[in-house]
């Protein structure tokens, strides 16, 4: 991914000096994080610091001018370039060293005497030899070779070739200090962009010499051809599904978005930028995206290419086209033209020159409707591709388990998984596999509601209560509008802490026996532990999102057959099966008080909760989770937003509200 635009605003508190600090990097080149030693949650930390200072962050390192990272070696820093497709020669600094000249090896100390016309160089029991070394320094910089970044002429004549990697330790020092500290005491390593590896062979500062290796080179290209990017593309493929496949999806050339004559003289006025366009708001929690955008078509080719990152264990390639699809899923017009792409925070040239292919080809079929990307094709071209696509669809299948499945124990097909390592499956990982058509089928609207329906009724038997009876809210896909959902997700709650503490177990013995429940993947009473108090801080929360309240994540078939009675299903001498499908089901008990925190963090979507996360950490220095808000402190006392509120659909509100981003409802948090 490329650039992503800065934040300007977090919170309307921002006061001025604030406004100030934002342009510290705000000279600068682009800037590419390295993620090596670098958690996600750092990631983001960074990100944002670099935002809030006018950094101009990327995605994509072939963009950048300025990298930064955890990395100490001048080696590492290289190769670090290299694995991610960036080649370089690295620039010499001549303060530092000096290389060889004229095949002559430095060999310090060296002892200098001055003559009349030169520096004699004279070292120890060895002939004297005269040479000049202001005038070597000076051809050497004629060259180009002599450069540290520091000369104007070079850097206008080099603008875009030129790398520079430093500490990430620069960037927390400049911002502390208000202003960019010197780059020397960071720098890592400097070069200068390459086309392809470039060979480690020293350049002659001799005219006479170049000229010579110029016409032996002249004479080998006459005769050796060199193999072309495709060429050894093609010869890696021949040999069977490799890695090579998801590499090339990922490594092709980047390329940057140039406006067309057309375009630029295109006299079609553009509508007027939405609030958040103008004023950059990142964050997706702080803006409405409805279910079905404008630009759905080029969405879904965006969130092929995303499907892919996740397949390939590119964790920052997912967040960063996570980032573009939901500001253009926020987008309330047709884009019509590449440069509007632009204008959106999170989304850059990469992206724009996407859509430019994906419009492109959309003419070409003479179709509104018909447009696709290359790059998101190969998700259902590439064979790779297809079977790491179909292993992790599989319930209990993560990534890096799809691709250990393909990579190391050689299954093509779920029939290899079933016929050569059915043993070696965990028990949730067979039953993934047992109903993977019927999983992969989803669930309607109508068969959602008939589900909590009977999800309520078994709660409420098992816990009778004559003041009041126990709610069921059907949260996730389907409180968003969508027809379709994977799963069914079902919160439970009652104002009384004694009725929902533990009651996630009664609820799914007496579903069982009454054969809803066909299998319990797993039941988690972690609420229940703690008291169902609002989970405490941890020292180390890196990546644990994943919420902390009780709940049963189960295999639901209704019991009833069409005409047949419940009863006549239930005969041994009846030798029918049960034809109705499998579904998964998710029940979740939340206590009344953090109601409000509960629906709102497992309504979704995914890139909407992440934001939310995120903004509630940046904007208030607190940590926002389903089981309640409590400040980042040594403390970490709990926020309580909703006590207010009498329904849990305004405890919601008064969370959204209290939060700083605003309500809006379900259906306009389809940030995909």
């Amino acid at each position: 991914m490329g650039t992503s635009s800065e934040l300007k605003s977090i919170s309307p508190e921002l006061n001025s000096s604030e406004t100030i600090q934002k342009s510290v990097f705000s000279a600068h080149p682009t800037i590419f994080i390295l993620p090596t030693h670098v958690s996600l949650d750092e990631l983001h930390e960074v990100e944002f610091r670099l935002f809030e200072h006018g950094g101009n962050l990327t995605y994509d390192i072939a963009e950048a001018g300025l990298i930064l990272g955890k990395i100490g070696r001048k080696k590492r820093a290289a190769l670090e370039l290299r694995s991610r497709g960036l080649f370089t020669e690295e620039i010499p600094d001549l303060n530092t060293s000096l290389p060889s000249i004229s095949g002559i090896d430095q060999q310090p100390p060296l002892k200098r005497q001055k003559t009349q016309d030169s520096e004699v160089v004279v070292k120890a029991s060895t002939q004297v030899v005269d040479l000049c070394t202001d005038s070597e320094v000076e051809e050497y910089s004629e060259k180009g070779l002599n450069d540290s970044s520091q000369s104007p002429e070079f850097i206008a004549k080099n603008e875009g070739q030129v790398v520079t990697v430093l500490k990430l330790d620069w960037l927390e020092q400049s911002i502390e200090k208000g202003e960019p500290l010197p780059q020397r005491s960071f720098l890592i390593y400097k070069g200068r962009k390459v086309i392809s590896t470039p060979p480690d062979v020293p350049k002659p500062p001799s005219t006479a010499v170049a000229s010579q290796i110029m016409k032996r080179a002249t004479e080998d290209a006459s005769v050796v051809k060199y193999p072309t990017q495709s060429h050894s593309f093609h010869s890696r493929r021949s040999k069977g599904p490799t890695d090579s496949t998801e590499k090339s999806s990922q490594r092709n050339p980047p390329t940057l978005y140039r406006q067309t004559t057309s375009e630029h003289d295109e006299t079609v006025s553009l509508p007027p930028q939405p609030d958040w366009v103008h004023d950059q708001v990142g964050f997706a929690c702080m803006r409405s995206a409805p279910l079905h955008s404008p630009n759905e078509e080029f969405i879904s080719q965006l969130v092929k290419i995303r499907r892919i990152r996740e397949l390939t264990l590119d964790e920052i390639g997912v967040r960063a086209y996570s980032t573009s699809i939901a500001a253009i899923a926020a987008y309330p017009y047709v884009i019509k033209r590449p440069s509007e792409i632009l204008a959106l925070p999170g989304c850059d040239a990469k992206i724009a020159n996407l859509f430019a292919e994906f419009q492109q080809h959309r003419r070409c079929s003479h179709s509104d409707k018909d447009g696709n990307v290359a790059t998101a094709d190969a998700l259902d071209s590439d064979p790779v591709l297809r079977v790491l696509n179909t292993f992790n669809g599989i319930w209990g299948v993560g990534a890096k388990t799809a691709r250990n499945f393909y990579y190391s124990r050689g299954w093509r097909d779920l029939d290899d998984i079933v016929e050569f390592g059915w043993d070696s499956l965990s028990r949730v990982q067979q039953i993934g596999v047992k109903f993977f058509d019927e999983f992969q089928a989803g669930v309607s609207r109508v068969e959602s509601e008939n589900i909590a329906s009977i999800v309520k009724r078994h709660a409420n038997d098992v816990r009778p209560n004559k003041s009041r009876e126990i709610e069921a809210i059907i949260v996730g896909g389907y409180r968003r509008g969508k027809e379709l959902s994977g799963d069914v997700d079902i919160i439970l709650t009652h104002h009384d802490d004694a009725v929902t503490r533990g009651l996630v177990v009664d609820v799914v013995a007496s579903l069982e026996k009454e054969k809803y429940i066909t299998h319990t993947l797993s039941l988690h009473l972690t609420a229940t532990s703690r008291e169902q108090q609002t989970r405490p801080l941890e020292r180390d929360e890196t990546g644990k999102h994943f919420d902390a309240l009780d709940k049963a994540l189960v295999v639901w078939q209704s019991p009833e057959a069409g005409n047949k009675s419940a009863d006549d299903v239930q005969k041994k001498d009846d030798k029918k099966r049960n034809t109705n499908p499998h579904c998964r089901v998710d029940i979740i008990i939340s206590p009344w008080r953090t109601i409000g925190c509960a629906v709102l963090g497992w309504t979704g979507s995914t890139t909407f909760q992440r934001d939310l996360r995120r903004h509630s950490k940046k904007a208030h220095g607190w940590r926002f989770d389903s089981t309640g808000i409590r400040e980042r402190s040594s403390s970490g006392p709990v926020v309580d937003l909703e006590h207010n509120g009498n329904t849990w659909e305004e405890r919601e509100r008064l969370v959204m509200e209290g939060l700083g981003i605003g309500w809006r409802p379900p259906e306009e948090r389809c940030s995909r």
